[in-house]
C-alpha cells in the first residue's frame, strides 16, 4: 500500500518533502503553477539524489525536448500522457524497486554481511570526518580494539555454525552498550573496534573494563551444542596521536600485550 500525498503546485510539494523526509517517489507534470515541473525536479536534486527520492515525470506536450530535459536535471524516469493505470503502476514499481536494490548494495558496501554493524571501509570513512570534528573541538575520544579469546578453538570444537552465531551475540552486546553516536565496527575475522567520542581518559578506561565484564558473563546459548561463555582481549588508545593510523596502531599493540599476559585483559597503548 501507498500512502499517497497530493501538492496543489510545486511550491507545495517542496514543503511536503521537507516535512516529510521519508517520501521515496515524486510524480510531476510538467505543467504546473507557481513552480513547474522542471523547477522542482532542479530545486529536489539540490538535496536528494536519483538513488534516495525517484522522480517520474509526466506531461501531455508533444515537445520531444521536454523529456530529455527532465532526464538531465535528474528525473529517474518520464511518461507522455495520455497513459494507461497499468503502465504508471509499473513504473511506479520498477522506480521503488530500483531504490531498494540501490539501498541494499550500499548496506553491503558499508555493513558486515554477518554482524550488520559498520565494516572495515565504513569504519575509516566514519572516523576520518570525525577526527576533523575532533581536533577542531579539541574532544578526546578513546579507541579499544577487540579479539574474542580462544576463538580458533571454538570454531574447532563446536563448528563455524556456531562460531558464526558467537560473533552476531557479540556484535549485539557491542552496539547494545554504545551511546549516542559512538562508533563500532567489525574489522574481520573476532576483531572489532569501538569508538567512544568525547569522553575523559579514565571514564573510557572504566566502561571498556565494565564492558569485558558484561561479555565475559554473557552465557552463549544454542540449540546445537551446550552452553558456554567467552572472553574478550581489548587494546585501548587514546586520541594523544595525530593520525587514525598511529592510534589504531597503539591499540593493536596493547591488544598484543593483553593476549600476552593471558586474556581476557584490557590493557592500554
Amino acid at each position: 500500500m501507498f500512502k499517497v500525498m497530493v501538492a496543489a503546485h510545486g511550491e507545495e510539494a517542496l514543503v511536503f518533502l521537507q516535512d516529510n523526509p521519508d517520501i521515496k517517489l515524486v510524480l510531476t507534470d510538467f505543467y504546473m503553477p507557481v513552480i513547474d515541473g522542471v523547477e522542482l525536479t532542479r530545486e529536489i536534486r539540490k538535496s536528494q539524489t536519483k538513488n534516495e527520492l525517484s522522480i517520474i515525470a509526466m506531461t501531455s506536450s508533444n515537445d520531444e525536448h521536454i523529456s530529455a530535459k527532465f532526464l538531465k536535471i535528474g528525473a529517474n524516469d518520464f511518461i507522455h500522457k495520455p497513459f494507461t493505470k497499468e503502465e504508471i503502476a509499473c513504473r511506479i514499481n520498477n522506480s521503488l524497486d530500483s531504490l531498494e536494490y540501490i539501498a541494499k548494495i550500499k548496506d553491503m558496501a558499508h555493513n558486515d554481511f554477518l554482524t550488520g554493524l559498520s565494516n572495515r571501509r565504513s569504519f575509516f570513512e566514519a572516523m576520518e570526518e570525525y577526527i576533523k570534528v575532533a581536533q577542531s573541538n579539541s574532544e578526546a575520544f578513546a579507541v579499544a580494539m577487540i579479539d574474542i579469546d580462544n576463538f580458533k578453538n571454538i570454531n574447532d570444537s563446536f563448528g563455524h555454525g556456531i562460531g558464526d552465531f558467537v560473533l552476531v551475540e557479540l556484535a549485539k552486546i557491542l552496539k547494545n552498550n554504545l551511546k549516542g553516536n559512538d562508533i563500532v565496527a567489525r574489522f574481520g575475522g573476532e576483531e572489532f573496534c569501538v569508538v567512544l567520542k568525547n569522553i575523559e581518559q579514565k571514564k573510557a578506561l572504566e566502561y571498556f573494563l565494565k564492558l569485558k565484564g558484561t561479555i565475559s558473563s554473557m552465557t552463549i546459548r544454542h540449540k546445537d551444542t551446550k552452553a558456554f561463555n567467552i572472553t574478550v582481549s581489548m587494546g585501548v588508545a587514546f586520541s594523544d596521536t595525530e593520525t587514525l593510523n598511529e592510534i589504531l596502531k597503539q591499540a593493536d599493540k596493547a591488544l598484543y600485550t593483553a593476549k600476552k599476559n593471558g586474556k581476557n585483559r584490557v590493557e592500554v597503548g
